[in-house]
């Protein structure tokens, strides 16, 4: 047999290992995989001819250890690794085999990225237009071999100011602006960014973007105050400076970064100017000549203008009041007065009262507008009170100007007047009873109940409550539904409650009749699925049977009675012309316009048919004909016979001596309801 000792298995002549860098020092890289055994006893003996090698092999085994730390990048460690393994066959003078071992170190995500040139400054006008790219030199390397664990992306962190940037693309380092930036506001601020690479887990470095912002000139000039006022002092010459109220007069350059002069103006022309002139540089105002008395006789609104020097597009305006001393003139405490008055405030009733500076004096009250004096008076105390009563749904607010006098100095004010609402209506339903005919159909519109309120801004809600209630419900707009179908007959009765939206809230309600085909219960419902009524609906049909008995007896004796006296009857009244009258009857009402006057409504779709007629009982109650009118006297007298509609042929032979007088008798006035 041959001897295979220090041959390899496979039959190659060299042996490769792949080792990943993040291997650690001591552990097995791999097996050399020869015939033989290396352990002591053993028929082979390994060993390697490099000493200084960071592989290692094991004594009496076959494994090759790590003694060094490896690194693909060449940094901390070799990026490869080859070796010499000698074998050689114990017991024999055969020379010692060479076996070559390649070693080839893999790449591991052991480097996180770097920035270069972090951290970061950013230097930003506050005029920047969003979407701007603002910073293109973010950049991060990562020293991982080629490939995933030295892909970069960047991103910018949560924090206060990270909504003003963000990267235009996650792969590449430019940032792009997100919001306005405003000097003003916001002078200086940070911003995290990180850089990540896409290992699993991934390694990831974060460094500090410090963003300075720039003013620039897109503020205009601002004065201290709107408005200054002065008085002329008494002797007023030329050059007298006045003194304002309340400080002097100044602007100043609201880009507090460019800070910009400004100079003063008059921005205006006209007489009153003429009387005055300003220090460019100062804004000081001091008179431009000699005041006489007729000079200057009411007060002069100056308007005054800043400009910044180095751009004259730049402005503010403010104004200067002055008025010459005249004393203590007299001056209302307000301007506006607002007033708030409830409607339900009586007449006669003080509201409010025109203060000014002189409180103890009797003075003369004028208003703009005339008509105002028709709601309201006001006395020389200035005490505003009602004339007419007020009417929230009629006018809910008064405008006018008061003025006021003491017959040397006057003044004026502007007076509004609001009307409190005060819930004063009841709701109202158009009709006092609604009656429907229905077919009895699921989500069947039954009819629409119509109310309204007399309070101008109450909005309406309605409820149904009753028996009957659960059966139906009813949308905001008033439309009465069947809830579903389930056999209905007879009568239901329901009410509907409007309830209004005041403070506290007022009700009304209305009663509602809902009849069903095939009533056999006209005192409510009666459903097929029970007959818990059937004691109530005999009894009833007992006693309209006892009554109609009754109403027969009394014919009876009637007509008897007729027969004894021997009268002529006449013949009955045309019921049709006694008929009730007629539904198309108009009424007018304020809230609800022209409809028909009638005391129940029916259901959309008209009256019902003859043949549901026929089916329904009527809840309306018909008066009886009237009663038949009996003549005083006859010389001939028809016999009283029913169905014979024949005339004695000497019946009109006297028919002049008739008396046709009208006239009953005492025992006739009987009325029978049915």
């Amino acid at each position: 047999l041959s001897d295979n000792r220090c041959y390899l298995e496979n039959g190659a002549s060299s042996e490769i290992f792949f080792v990943s860098e993040d291997n650690a020092v001591g552990s097995i890289i791999g097996q050399v995989r020869v015939h033989g055994d290396p352990r002591s006893g053993g028929t082979i003996a390994l060993h390697l001819k490099e000493t200084d090698s960071p592989i290692a092999i094991s004594p009496g085994t076959k494994n090759l250890t790590l003694r060094r730390k490896l690194d693909k990048e060449g940094e901390e460690g070799p990026s490869s690794v080859f070796i010499h393994l000698i074998c050689e066959r114990l017991h024999t003078l055969d020379p010692g085999f060479v076996i070559p071992v390649n070693i080839r170190v893999t790449d591991a995500n052991d480097n996180s990225p770097v920035f270069i040139n972090a951290p970061y400054v950013l230097n930003i006008s506050e005029v920047t237009v969003v979407g701007t790219r603002v910073l293109q030199g973010v950049h991060a390397v990562d020293n991982d071999q080629q490939g995933p664990f030295s892909s970069v992306k960047y991103s910018v962190l949560s924090g206060p100011h990270s909504d003003f940037f963000e990267f235009e693309n996650e792969l590449e380092g430019t940032l792009v602006l997100r919001k306005p930036l405003d000097y003003e506001t916001l002078k200086s601020f940070d911003v995290n960014i990180r850089a990540q690479d896409h290992g699993e887990p991934p390694r990831k470095t974060d460094t500090v973007l410090t963003v300075h912002v720039v003013d620039a000139d897109d503020q205009n000039p601002r004065f201290l105050d709107d408005r200054y006022m002065s008085t002329i002092p008494e002797s007023p010459k030329r050059g007298t400076v006045l003194t304002i109220k309340p400080r002097d007069i100044k602007a100043f350059d609201q880009d507090l970064g460019i800070n910009a002069p400004v100079f003063y103006t008059f921005n205006g022309l006209g007489t009153d100017y003429t009387y005055f002139k300003i220090n460019r540089n100062s804004g000081k105002v001091s008179l431009s000549r000699d005041l006489g008395e007729s000079d200057l006789q009411h007060p002069a609104t100056l308007v005054i203008r800043a400009t910044q020097q180095d751009n004259p597009d730049r402005y503010a305006l403010a104004t200067l009041t002055v008025s010459r001393n005249s004393g203590n003139g007299i001056r209302f405490s307000h301007s506006p007065f607002y007033i708030k008055v409830s409607e339900s405030t009586p007449v006669g009733a003080t509201v409010a009262t025109f203060t000014n500076n002189k409180p103890n004096q009797h003075l003369r009250y004028f208003v703009s507008d005339q008509n105002i004096l028709k709601t309201f008076a006001i006395n020389t105390k200035g005490e505003l009170s009602l004339r007419k009563k007020l009417d929230y749904e009629d006018k809910s607010e008064y405008f006018f100007k008061v003025f006021a006098t003491d017959g040397i100095t006057n003044d004026s004010s502007v007076v509004n007047v609001s009307v409190q609402d005060v819930n004063e209506w009841e709701p109202r339903f158009r009709y006092p009873h609604y009656e429907f005919f229905v077919s009895g159909q699921p989500n069947e519109l039954i009819g629409r109940i119509e109310a309204a309120d007399g309070d101008k801004n109450d909005k309406l809600a309605l409820t149904l409550t009753g028996v009957n209630a659960s059966m139906f419900f009813i949308t905001p707009t008033g439309e009465l539904r069947l809830r579903e179908a389930g056999g209905h007959e007879g009568v239901a009765n329901l009410a509907v409650v409007a309830t209004d939206s005041g403070n506290p809230p007022r009700r009304a309600s209305v009663p509602v009749t809902v009849h069903f085909p095939e009533s056999g219960d006209t005192a409510g419902i009666v459903s097929s699925r029970g007959n818990s009524g059937a004691p109530l609906l005999l009894a009833g049909l007992g006693a309209i049977l006892l009554l109609l008995a009754f109403v027969i007896a009394l014919l009876i004796a009637y007509i008897c009675k007729a027969k004894r006296s021997r009268q002529e009857l006449p013949s009955l009244p045309s019921e049709k012309s006694q008929a009730a009258p007629s539904m198309a009857e108009r009424m007018n009402s304020s809230m609800f316009g022209d409809r028909i006057k009638s005391p129940t409504a029916s259901a959309m779709g008209g009256i019902p048919s003859d043949f549901s007629k026929s089916r329904i009982p009527s809840p309306k109650v018909h008066p009886a004909p009237q009663p038949p009118i009996w003549p005083s006297s006859s010389t001939r007298v028809k016999k009283l016979s029913w169905g014979d509609d024949k005339t004695d042929s000497d019946s009109t032979d006297n028919i002049n001596n008739i008396d046709t007088t009208p006239k009953l008798i005492d025992n006739t006035n009987l009325t029978v309801y049915f």
